[in-house]
């Protein structure tokens, strides 16, 4: 199943990142991200956390392979950060919750259900939950937008 791919390994919603989703739908967006993070359009790409073990890509100064939960988790032999007993002290993770959680999604329930084996009832919620209302298409977390409709996401 594809969409497996989207299950972040820290608990995020790969579906509603917006490096995520400017690869998968918008040159558009994937140059605005690219600009502002001085890199180029071409490394702006992800085909969602899981992937990035099945080989990742071609460089490590791509999106993915550069990710601090990802050379953490692997350093450590481990899949998901509630493998580690020490993810609800870690800095890395304790930054990147609160910058979801202010977005409204709540990575250690989501890693909850994850652990006790609801990861597919989770993604097709998520997946329902960032679709944009208007269009019916993907939306990230990060935009305050559809990059589709235009419609404001709420």
């Amino acid at each position: 199943m594809r969409e497996k791919n989207l299950a972040g390994r820290c608990g995020h919603y790969c579906g509603s990142c917006i490096i995520y989703r400017a690869y998968q739908d918008s040159d558009e967006l994937r140059e605005e991200i690219a600009k502002r993070n001085k890199c180029d359009p071409e490394d702006v790409r992800c085909d969602g956390c899981q992937n990035v073990l099945d080989g990742g890509w071609d460089g490590d100064d791509q999106w993915g392979k550069n990710c601090d939960m990802i050379h953490c988790l692997e350093s450590r032999d481990i899949m998901y950060c509630y493998e580690c007993k020490d993810y609800r002290r870690c800095q890395r993770f304790s930054k990147w919750y609160i910058t979801n959680l202010e977005k409204g999604e709540d990575l250690i329930e989501n890693l909850r259900r994850i652990k006790i084996g609801e990861i597919e009832d989770w993604l097709k919620e998520e997946k329902e939950r960032w679709t944009c209302d208007s269009c019916t298409k993907p939306i990230s977390i990060s935009l305050e937008k559809c990059h589709w409709c235009g419609e404001k996401i709420i």
